[in-house]
């Protein structure tokens, strides 16, 4: 590289937002040079890799539903019809939840509401989840030690057909494919952002400008390889934005939090793999993705690894903080021993006694109303704040961001849906505050 390269658009992030994005970007404005960069050597390694990389469009906010569904069904859409595999299945959503918890309006409005958009689901009662699911615990009567954690009987089941997992490395690979085939500039690895440039607008040559008097815009991006000048730069680094963004007076209005997964296969334990082999709700034959009604536990059927990935949504208890290298993403084993492993055991009891053989850990990156952001602000591009949904919703994110870059004043999204190309913005924010967050 050398000392100083001039592009149309820098993209800083190749994760799933930043290839989808660069992917729109250079399709509808083929003129354009479109290059994306990133610190790791490949294409989505950082927090995309980390993902449990589930897909839901069972939100209770509409614009999530919207951002949600057209973006999955573009999945299908490439899986089915453009023979591209994901490795997308749909093996669905599972709420398992409690007397209290189903007949909660916050509940009853969230089925109300994707009754409105269309979005399929199932109720299914006590007796019917424990004819399904193998060795499901609904009967904490008696248990004190349930009692102590405060965990709650499962009553109830919300089902989502339509929900399911995929491999994230197959749907960054996929973007990033197609927009090889027409950009003009192959992405660059190994290039480490290190500030946003900012520069007044015009720039008068003032010693110490810009002053507060001047406007300014972000010209471009120091890198450890050199500067790399632009029209508009893309900030598509989730938990890493505020790194760039804060020492430029910018506020992202995010906050990011860490995020663990741990692996537990079930090849040697029959009660187990009775529990991965839950029967009755999808074609594979498996227990769908499911959310315990209790400290934000869930898991991911994992067919090929005849196991589980196991995490937490935990909320208060973990800190808000900078995700600031790779050592802040070390996975915790005694987070799994003290606090997943004895809610998972009470409601599974097939758990007792598995360890995990694998784990790691990425960072979330959280909007204050749980909907992304996606907005233009001094020259840069930020999508950003998708609070840990960011794949089910990539899709529907980088089209906006393209039509935003354009000047269009409304997006369209996959099946011919719209959205404001502003709706997701800070200053014209036109959103429902979503209440269905793991």
């Amino acid at each position: 590289m050398s000392q100083e390269e001039s592009f149309d658009v820098v993209i800083v992030g190749a994760g799933v937002l930043g290839v989808a994005t660069a992917y729109y970007i250079q399709k509808n404005s083929p003129e354009k040079t479109v290059l994306i960069v990133d610190r790791y050597l490949a294409a989505g390694q950082a927090n995309t890799a980390m993902s449990a990389a589930a897909v839901r469009n069972m939100f209770a906010s509409s614009t999530n539903q919207l951002l949600t569904d057209t973006s999955i069904k573009y999945f299908e859409h490439v899986q089915n019809e453009i023979g591209y595999d994901l490795l997308f299945e749909k093996c669905g959503y599972l709420w398992l939840l409690s007397d209290i918890q189903f007949n909660n309006d916050s509940v009853k409005t969230w089925m109300e509401r994707m009754e409105r958009s269309g979005i399929s689901y199932h109720v299914y009662n006590k007796q019917e989840l424990k004819e399904m699911i193998p060795g499901l615990n609904v009967d904490f009567e008696g248990d004190e030690e349930a009692e102590l954690m405060n965990l709650q009987e499962v009553s109830w089941g919300l089902f989502g057909a339509d929900c399911g997992v995929l491999d994230p490395t197959r749907l960054v690979e996929y973007y990033l494919e197609e927009f090889k085939k027409i950009c003009h500039e192959k992405p660059r690895f190994g290039v480490d952002v290190q500030e946003l440039l900012l520069e007044a607008d015009p720039k008068l040559d003032l010693p110490g400008e810009p002053y507060v008097w001047q406007k300014k815009k972000v010209t471009g991006v120091k890198a450890n390889k050199g500067i790399l000048k632009a029209e508009t730069v893309v900030l598509a680094t989730g938990a890493w934005a505020n790194e760039l963004l804060d020492p430029i007076g910018i506020d992202s209005q995010t906050k990011a939090k860490k995020r663990q997964l741990f692996v537990v296969h079930a090849e040697h334990k029959e009660d187990l793999k009775s529990v991965l082999f839950s029967n009755g709700f999808n074609k594979y034959g498996c227990i769908p993705f499911t959310i315990l009604p209790s400290a934000g536990v869930y898991f991911r059927p994992q067919l090929q690894e005849l196991g589980f990935w196991i995490g937490c949504g935990d909320k208060e208890g973990r800190a808000y903080k900078y995700v600031q290298s790779d050592e802040d993403l070390v996975p915790e084993g005694i987070y799994y021993e003290n606090s997943i492993y004895p809610v998972l055991s009470k409601y599974f009891p097939a758990f007792e006694d598995t360890r995990p053989t694998n784990s790691w850990a990425g960072g979330y990156c959280y909007s204050p109303d749980r909907i992304p952001f996606v907005y233009k602000k001094c020259g840069v591009l930020v999508v950003n704040g998708a609070s840990g949904s960011g794949i089910m919703k990539a899709d529907a994110l980088a089209r906006i961001a393209d039509a935003l870059l354009r000047g269009e004043e409304v997006t369209e999204l996959f099946g011919g849906k719209h959205i404001s190309s502003t709706a997701l913005g800070q200053t014209d924010r036109d959103i429902e505050v979503e209440s269905v967050v793991i």
